[in-house]
Formats: structure tokens, C-alpha cells, sequence
């Protein structure tokens, strides 16, 4: 049987364990071979990751089965916890202005615009987490349509923002408001434009 490095074996048994396991194991080797530091150094770790599982030991606090790793209330808190304003000012980003669908939450603005829009106001937000509060605000993104049909009508704001104004009326009165989307005809060919912006 092929004999392995002390190093390999310590990464075989990090893959199986727990952080708490995996502390209280390099402990008892710790023990065993009397050199906490020459475990950590193999192992790869921090010399006070060793000297917290041997503590542990020490205090009788084995691992048990189903028993919480990491204390409740831990981890980093959420963006719109810790920065009051930032639904606020993203709201006011993704405003679809004269959007019929406007009482619908979707924006077709890249997660780059609404960084570097959200950045200007004095926010500091990566785009995987503005994608979480998006999503968790019942927004989603939707790709823009390219079409080579005439011009829209002169009136087509104005009727748009008609209708979005009569919707938010029948919401503030618990109405229910029912959207209905029609066209003449459907475009066939290479039509569809698949830019997020």
C-alpha cells in the first residue's frame, strides 16, 4: 500500500469534517505527537486554530450530531440592514417612467448601470448582491426587444401613462387590475436582440 505525505492526509480529512471536527481532530494529533505547531504547519492551518481545538477538548466540548456549528446570530448583515437609503435610491433607478407594466417589477437596466448609478449616490454595492436584493424584491430582468415594425404612435406615452395612473388608482382602492397585452401579428425570423441593456 502506497504510503501519503502527512500533508495529503490532513487534506483528505479537512473534506470530511466540520470546522468543530476538524479543530478537535487536529487536536488529538496534536496531542499525540506532542507539537501543536508541527500539526498546524502540515495541516495548513493557523497555530490558534489547533490551540482552540485543543481547548475545546480540555472543556469537554465534543462535537455532537446535529449540533450548530457557528452561533446564531453570526455572519455579515445585509445591505439594506446596514445602508438605510439604498432601497430608497434603487427604486428611484429602476422607475420605468410611463411604463404601462410599471405596478410589474422588472427592469431591463444591466446590473453595471445600477451599480455605477447606486455608486454615484454614495453606495458601495458589488453586483452579486444587488442581484440578491433585486431578486428579493420581486424584480427580474428582462432582455430587450428589437423590432423593425413603424414607428410608435405620438400619443404613446401619454396613453401609457393614462393607464398607469388609472392602475394605481384601483390599487390604492383594492381593485384588482388585469394587464393585457395584445399585438397584430407576431415577427418570425432573427429578430430577437439578446443585449441586457
Amino acid at each position: 500500500m502506497e504510503k501519503i505525505a502527512p500533508e495529503q492526509a490532513y487534506q483528505q480529512m479537512r473534506s470530511m469534517l466540520n470546522e468543530k471536527q476538524w479543530r478537535q481532530y487536529l487536536a488529538v494529533e496534536a496531542k499525540q505527537r506532542g507539537s501543536a505547531s508541527q500539526v498546524a504547519r502540515e495541516a495548513g492551518v493557523s497555530l490558534n486554530t489547533v490551540k482552540r481545538g485543543l481547548s475545546e477538548l480540555e472543556a469537554g466540548e465534543a462535537y455532537q450530531p446535529g449540533e450548530r456549528i457557528r452561533a446564531r446570530g453570526g455572519g455579515k448583515k445585509k445591505l439594506v440592514e446596514t445602508d438605510a437609503t439604498l432601497l430608497e435610491d434603487l427604486e428611484q433607478e429602476l422607475e420605468p417612467k410611463g411604463d404601462p407594466m410599471s405596478l410589474l417589477r422588472w427592469t431591463c437596466k444591466s446590473l453595471d448601470c445600477l451599480v455605477k448609478a447606486l455608486e454615484a449616490k454614495g453606495h458601495q454595492i458589488k453586483k452579486s448582491a444587488l442581484a440578491e436584493v433585486l431578486h428579493a424584491q420581486g424584480f427580474s430582468l428582462r432582455a430587450n426587444k428589437k423590432t423593425i415594425e413603424g414607428k410608435s404612435h405620438v400619443d404613446r406615452d401619454g396613453q401609457f401613462a393614462h393607464m398607469n395612473g388609472i392602475c394605481k388608482q384601483c390599487e390604492q382602492k383594492g381593485a384588482p387590475i388585469i394587464s393585457v397585452d395584445c399585438k397584430k401579428k407576431e415577427l418570425i425570423g432573427t429578430f430577437k436582440y439578446n443585449g441586457r441593456e
